[in-house]
């Protein structure tokens, strides 16, 4: 008896916001010596859609808040997102024109080379190197930042975490959106143990 109850504990905290957001890895914290250069936003995969590729709406939230962000600040914009498969269209060409859709003007740089994490901070900083750029705010969803900051930062870069996806609100409230994001927030505890062991 008290193992179900233990159990539906568990299933029950799953569901609440304010518990899944503690799960979270932490995020670092800005490390900016001076007013950020640039607005970098990470890709988020690619989905297959009849015989070509779209973004993800995960993909579609990461730069429409990056791109909403640069605007904002008075910042270029630099999408890091390649072709795991080496096949079709990058992430960040897909991000482009998915963005030209509401910003027809959008002209950001591109950088098209990189499949993990790791690489997007090693491509884009060299990028950003070449464009006298060492500040930047990045932009991913919440549960990837800390994983993502860290390799920005071991690149020498000085990095502003910015979140492109919250948890549900209110806390209290049980949301299938919470829920959600438990698999997600699994995988990137994992994957910062990997990085620790082979990067950090």
């Amino acid at each position: 008896m008290s193992g179900m109850v233990l159990l539906l504990a568990v299933m029950i905290g799953a569901t609440l916001p304010g518990v899944v957001r503690r799960m979270m890895p932490p995020l670092p914290p800005a490390e900016l010596d001076g007013a950020p250069q640039a607005v970098v936003v990470l890709g988020a995969g690619r989905q297959r859609r009849g015989g070509g590729y779209q973004v993800p709406a995960s993909g579609l939230r990461r730069a429409g808040a990056g791109m909403q962000l640069a605007r904002e600040l008075g910042l270029p914009l630099l999408i890091s997102g390649g072709c795991a498969d080496g096949h079709g269209p990058s992430e960040a060409a897909l991000m482009l024109e998915a963005l030209r859709h509401r910003w027809p003007q959008a002209a950001p740089w591109l950088e098209e080379q990189s499949r993990t994490t790791w690489e997007n901070a090693r491509y884009s900083a060299a990028l950003l190197r070449e464009q006298g750029v060492r500040r930047i705010v990045l932009v991913t969803d919440r549960a990837h930042l800390c994983r993502a900051v860290l390799s920005f930062q071991a690149q020498g870069l000085e990095v502003a975490p910015h979140a492109a996806s919250e948890t549900p609100s209110p806390e209290w409230m049980p949301s299938a959106g919470a829920l959600a994001l438990i698999p997600e927030i699994y995988y990137e505890w994992a994957a910062l143990v990997v990085y620790r062991l082979r990067y950090f």
